[in-house]
């Protein structure tokens, strides 16, 4: 409903219906400059689904290997960092948090970064054009004659290989660049000729292989048992590791804080103090979740590679938002004798917001599908090409969707200025 008044006294005359889509017409009418517009729209948002896929890849990538080990709260080290800068932890906690009621075990674990010597690939070998090159590498220990903690079948299966402390196991989706035999991936043609480097200026022999998904500290992962840790780490692994890792009988979460909190007292009880005299303390021990969430904000949050994709958001909306202005701005000027016409026989200037915000919205909804279908391409060929775990989820196109919404609606009430300040008989 459209209310007409008289442009002299201001008075509300009758109430007359409006039944013609003007918003919808007027884009009709622009042509080219429409689609210019839409495309605009499409690309400002396109941008905002990669940079919020990229975060999104972050946060998986930060997590993937704590999603895959087994435990229910962690002993980690008062300087830790992240995951691959864990610094150490006294395995004298592991022993008295074992021995509180209610924990079923505290399995040591190791984590490091190592280089690793590139290998030569068979057409580098046949044609002798190998190039020696060291890159970083992930490395994760444990101890290969008691339970896994890690949920890979592929690991379990393979777990005894991993007793020699010469053997270690690749995962598959290590980047090529480490010098697999086929020049592309990781497979069992690597362990059926018995391949050989160099990780931590010691040798090893590539065993067997698993499939987890690499870090976010290397392009590459590998585990080894214990003994062959040992080879890398510059400590003991008999009295320190990087992480331990606490299983307990119920794993429901108010049981599992409750444990937390009873482990927690044990641990910084002066009578343990007293008993190890050189354990260093605080120690920090935190739930599965809690130690999930505090690695995503540091990633997302405290590093330069979060930071930059939430930058990336920011600076897509800008550049849409301005987009959508010039065109709405530019429309609203071509159309002041239109729009003037409109108040002096009597539509509201809240009528003609109303056709100019119908605009913004169905410039936003038309941006929005296309932006949508183009980024589940994208997200499928970047995850096929570069390796990077890009996955739609419903949340991100609500978020989308929303953001969209929130652009284009600024967008068309800062073009409203003029018209809203403008009166009928100074537009003719």
């Amino acid at each position: 409903m459209s209310t007409i008044t008289d442009s002299l006294s201001g008075n509300d005359l009758r109430i007359l219906p409006m039944r013609t889509p003007l918003a919808i017409l007027n884009l009709m009418h622009q042509g080219p400059k429409a689609a210019v517009s839409i495309g605009g729209v499409v690309f400002a948002l396109l941008l905002v689904f990669m940079q919020l896929g990229f975060m999104g890849a972050v946060s998986y990538t930060a997590t993937n290997v704590l999603e895959h080990l087994r435990f229910d709260a962690v002993i980690r080290a008062p300087d830790y960092a992240h995951l691959y800068e864990a610094g150490a932890v006294d395995r004298h906690w592991l022993q008295v948090a074992r021995n509180v009621p209610g924990v079923v075990e505290a399995v040591p674990l190791w984590i490091t970064v190592q280089n690793w010597r590139k290998m030569p690939t068979e057409q580098e070998a046949r044609t002798m054009t190998f190039e020696p090159q060291y890159l970083p590498i992930a490395i994760i220990g444990f101890d290969a004659h008691s339970s896994c903690p890690l949920d890979l079948e592929a690991i379990e299966d393979q777990q005894q290989l991993l007793r020699l402390p010469s053997n270690l196991l690749i995962d598959t989706s290590t980047h090529d660049d480490y010098g697999p035999w086929n020049g592309k991936v990781f497979s069992q043609l690597d362990v059926q000729q018995q391949r050989t480097t160099e990780v931590g200026s010691q040798e090893f022999r590539i065993a067997g292989l698993f499939r987890l998904g690499t870090g976010l500290a290397a392009n590459g992962l590998a585990v080894m048992g214990q003994e062959g840790f040992a080879r890398l780490w510059p400590l003991p692994t008999d009295q320190q590791c990087t992480l331990g890792l606490l299983r307990f009988t119920h794993t429901d979460a108010q049981s599992t804080d409750q444990m937390v909190q009873r482990i927690r007292a044990k641990l910084q009880s002066p009578t343990f103090i007293a008993s190890v005299p050189d354990a260093e303390l605080p120690v920090d021990i935190l739930s599965r979740e809690r130690m999930l969430a505090n690695e995503r904000h540091r990633w997302l949050w405290e590093t330069p590679i979060g930071l930059i994709f939430q930058m990336g958001v920011a600076l897509s909306l800008v550049v849409g938002a301005a987009i959508v202005y010039m065109v709405l701005a530019t429309d609203v000027q071509n159309r002041l004798p239109e729009y003037a016409t409109l108040l002096a026989i009597g539509y509201s200037r809240f009528y003609l917001c109303r056709v100019v915000l119908m605009q913004a919205m169905v410039l936003a909804l038309a941006g929005f599908a296309a932006a949508w279908l183009a980024a589940e391409f994208l997200y499928r060929l970047v995850s096929y090409l570069a390796g990077i775990p890009l996955h739609m989820e419903p949340t991100r196109i609500v978020a989308v969707a929303v953001l969209g919404t929130l652009m284009c609606a600024a967008s068309g009430i800062l073009a409203l200025r003029k018209l809203w300040k403008a009166e009928p008989a100074s537009l003719f």
